[in-house]
């Protein structure tokens, strides 16, 4: 028996870009960023099904994203809007249910408390949520910056990505810790969370 987790979490906090949907590639110009249209949507593969799981056993689901390309000039509003709107369509397909979505506009240059790194989402999202433990909450993301507001909500982290030594580095420079689950994709993650609980 695992002694690292006995029971699935009761809330679980995701980024979107490079968890739920994938992120665009401009094939003109190399460049790889966040869907700035709807047709630049896609959802990762396996994303709805464990969704789905995840709901059905309880969880409580919320997204926590930056998406500051309209204040760079890169798209409207009603773009990302549109974006995130499809992203959400798409990954509850299956019947998966997302409680609600925190999304800060600004760029890192606005100084947002919202902003991850900064934890004001996060924050906000356990608010909404005060019977909930943050210790017992988990955060999961694609990016260093989605595990910093984590560590500073006080919450568990999952970082979807590969195992790279420069990646290690950067957390244990900066973080002074790797995160609590380190995994290539969503399914991974819950894959780990079910087989680490007792009685499942």
């Amino acid at each position: 028996m695992s002694s690292f987790e006995h029971t699935l979490p009761p809330l679980i906090i995701l980024d979107r870009d490079g968890v739920l949907n994938e992120m665009y590639v401009d094939a003109n110009h190399g460049l790889v960023d966040s869907p700035l249209h709807t047709s630049h949507v896609k959802v990762i593969e396996g994303v709805a099904q464990v969704l789905k799981e995840m709901t059905d056993a309880g969880i409580l689901l919320y997204v926590a994203t930056n998406q500051p390309a309209a204040k760079k000039g890169k798209t409207t509003f009603e773009n990302l809007n549109a974006v995130h709107a499809l992203v959400l369509e798409q990954a509850q397909s299956l019947g998966g249910k997302i409680l609600g979505s925190e999304i800060c506009f600004d760029r890192t240059e606005d100084k947002s408390e919202f902003r991850k790194p900064e934890p004001g989402m996060l924050l906000k999202i356990l608010a909404e949520n005060p019977g909930i433990t943050p210790a017992d909450v988990w955060m999961v993301g694609d990016g260093v910056t989605d595990v910093e507001a984590g560590v500073r909500a006080g919450v568990k982290t999952a970082f979807l990505g590969p195992k790279k030594d420069d990646a290690r580095k950067i957390f244990d420079d900066k973080l002074g810790r790797n995160p609590d689950f380190w995994g290539k994709d969503l399914k991974a993650f819950w894959q780990h969370l079910v087989s680490t609980t007792v009685g499942r």
